[in-house]
């Protein structure tokens, strides 16, 4: 069974708190987020709506940067789906971000290595949900199991 964020873009009002979340369950260089919240129409242009749209790694059933990167630094766990980075094997080449489209995994200047959000893995073996997902005050962010022949899940 294929894990899957889900995102409410009409229940998110920016707080931040899953960006905040993660970085404290994983112990983060606060400038170094992993989950980032973006806002549209900061200005409040009137007319335009302003919203909000949290994005983070979303585990892909056919990773990209697994499949890109020469150092096979990736892997995917089989009973979450999650896409794991193993920093013992990362080279720090960059491949995997340049084949993310949704611009995951992150280079981390003082380490020289890549970084991605691993789904709060540890959480999940323990059967709770995300720290993000957890955090998330309206519900915005949530954690599905879809089927992994679903062509909804990327």
């Amino acid at each position: 069974m294929q894990k899957s964020f889900t995102f409410d873009l009409n229940s998110c009002t920016g707080c931040g708190a899953c960006q905040i979340a993660c970085s404290i369950e994983n112990e983060q260089d606060p400038q170094q987020f992993w989950r980032h919240v973006h806002t549209y129409n900061e200005i409040h242009y009137p007319e335009i709506p302003r919203f909000h749209l949290s994005l983070a790694c979303n585990h892909c059933v056919e990773p990209p940067c697994l499949l890109s990167c020469p150092a096979l630094a990736y892997s995917k766990e089989k009973n979450s789906g999650a896409v794991l980075l193993d920093s013992q094997k990362c080279i720090g080449c960059k491949y995997c971000s340049w084949a993310c489209p949704y611009d995951a995994p992150r280079y981390n200047r003082i380490s020289g290595l890549m970084e991605k959000c691993n789904f709060c893995q540890p959480r999940l073996d323990q059967g709770l949900s995300p720290a993000c997902v957890t955090l998330c005050p309206t519900s915005a962010l949530q954690l599905k199991e879809f089927e992994e022949n679903n062509s909804d899940i990327d």
